[in-house]
């Protein structure tokens, strides 16, 4: 049997109601495979590369249930190698700060030597925001700005209201809305509070057909859901209190996955959620991408044990070219 070790934020910060992991370590119990789990916090930066990664700090998984408290049963803790493993599925959250640079930069020492869901070299050399870009027929138009001038000349210069997002966040943490004409008082405030950011023109289609996510392990979509936002509110997070709905994509939908997943797949980009406003991409998503469980309820189905055979099926693929 395979060994599976997955790394992640403390067990303590789990949300059950969107979590991934729960989901996919209980599906990999279910079929006798050994799963162990690594909180990253208690990593010790000071150690080098090769030593750091002959020391992580694991406990065994011995059940994983979102529906029962504490949600994730561990044994005792204990030392083991990242080599001993034959996947390694990295799900800490963003913000992708230096912390997660540091754990991400260890772990890409071993790229080619073990599976790893994503590879973290390639989650180092792009960002979510940013990736679309790669895209332009299929994205919504992206202005990166790395300064303050940058910011207030992206917003300026947009037909209608600007959408900025700051680079290390994610579930709509820091998004603005700003009209062309925002006093820079206004703008200075927010840079001052978020830094580099993504500028991009707001798209009507949030509020009537939602941010639609599709879910992809290698080039299989998983299922796909739409968020609308609540009452009041222009976030189609479902952090920020969106709703989800059963959606089918479209033909130019499906097209963008095909062309980013032909790409970013044989990069080592594999577990991937496209988020679409309209029919155009906003943010490929690859950190620790999300909407599994709520994929699941409106699909009627557990995709986890399709992201399992997939994740699966590229193990094995792995292991013969290694």
């Amino acid at each position: 049997m395979p060994r599976y070790l997955v790394t992640a934020d403390p067990v303590a910060t789990f949300q059950p109601r969107f979590d991934t992991s729960l989901r996919l370590m209980a599906e990999l119990l279910a079929r006798g495979v050994e799963v162990d789990y690594c909180d990253l916090t208690l990593t010790d930066m000071s150690l080098r590369t090769d030593a750091w990664l002959a020391a992580l700090p694991v406990q065994r998984v011995q059940w994983s249930d979102p529906t029962r408290p504490p949600y994730v049963g561990l044994g005792e803790a204990r030392r083991a190698a990242a080599a001993d493993y034959d996947v390694l599925v990295h799900r800490k959250d963003p913000p992708v700060d230096a912390r997660y640079r540091g754990w991400a930069a260890r772990f890409a020492a071993l790229a080619g030597r073990i599976l790893q869901i994503n590879e973290p070299a390639e989650v180092l050399r792009h960002s979510e925001h940013l990736l679309p870009v790669r895209f332009p027929e299929h994205a919504i138009p992206t202005v990166h700005c790395r300064d303050f001038a940058a910011l207030r000349e992206a917003v300026r210069a947009q037909p209608g209201e600007a959408v900025v997002k700051p680079m290390g966040e994610c579930s709509g943490i820091g998004i603005g809305f700003f009209r062309p004409d925002t006093p820079e008082s206004v703008l200075w405030g927010w840079w001052q509070q978020y830094g580099e950011a993504v500028v991009q023109p707001y798209q009507d289609a949030v509020t009537t057909r939602g941010d639609l996510r599709i879910l992809t392990i290698g080039r299989h979509v998983l299922g796909s859901v739409t968020r609308l936002p609540r009452p009041g509110s222009r976030l189609a997070n479902l952090h920020q209190g969106a709703s989800f709905h059963a959606f089918e994509p479209t033909p130019r939908q499906l097209a963008a996955v095909a062309a980013v997943t032909a790409e970013l797949v044989p990069r080592g980009l594999y577990l991937l959620g496209l988020d679409f406003i309209g029919d155009l991409l906003s943010e490929i998503n690859f950190t620790s991408p999300s909407a599994m469980v709520q994929i699941g309820e409106v699909m009627h189905k557990r995709p986890e044990v399709e992201l399992v055979d997939e994740i699966e099926a590229l193990r094995r693929g792995f292991t013969a070219r290694a």
